[in-house]
């Protein structure tokens, strides 16, 4: 009965029954391979030699170097003047009156979009109304103003540049913060 649970076992678990292999392992020659291999000492590896390095050979033309292009300034932002709150409001009224816009919606985007602070900068926006670089050269060449993107950072350009983006009618440059 044993032979059978074997073999059934066997069978199920591998395929080959057990009672085969217990069978088949009779017949196998029992020798150690360490009595057949013949023991040797080991023997030393040899360092390698270095090889001779080849000598660079003249020839007709030699390669010229390839020239590396050269490394543009790192630019440097320009100082801008720091004006007050109070100066602030008044650039806002004065090109509020000069474009045609309510002051108030340019005074509720500067705080909605900075807070009121001029060198407010968040992912290349930058500003009282957080202008990106490409939009504010936009308006700015529409304008006939200096494009520079640090003037940005400049309350009264930022103020101007604003007021006049509205009067074109382009609230959607700020649509979380249009009132």
């Amino acid at each position: 009965m044993g032979i059978i649970i074997a073999f059934v076992i066997g069978t199920l678990l591998t395929g080959i029954p057990f009672s085969y292999l217990a069978l088949s392992s009779k017949n196998i020659d029992s020798e150690v391979l360490a009595e057949k291999t013949e023991s040797t000492s080991p023997t030393p590896t040899q360092s390698p030699s270095p090889s001779p390095q080849p000598s660079p050979t003249a020839t007709a033309r030699q390669a010229s170097p390839k020239p590396s292009p050269t490394p543009k300034p790192t630019p440097i932002p320009l100082p801008q003047p720091i004006f007050t709150s109070a100066e602030i409001n008044g650039f806002i009224e004065r090109f509020a009156s000069q474009y045609g816009i309510d002051s108030n919606v340019l005074r509720h985007i500067a705080v909605c979009e900075s807070g009121f602070n001029p060198m407010a900068s968040n992912l290349g926006y930058a500003g009282l109304y957080q202008f990106g670089p490409v939009t504010w050269k936009n308006y700015r060449l529409a304008l006939g103003e200096d494009p520079n993107a640090d003037l940005r950072f400049n309350a009264e350009e930022a103020v101007q540049t604003a007021a006049y983006a509205l009067s074109l009618g382009k609230f959607h440059l700020w649509p979380n913060c249009t009132p």
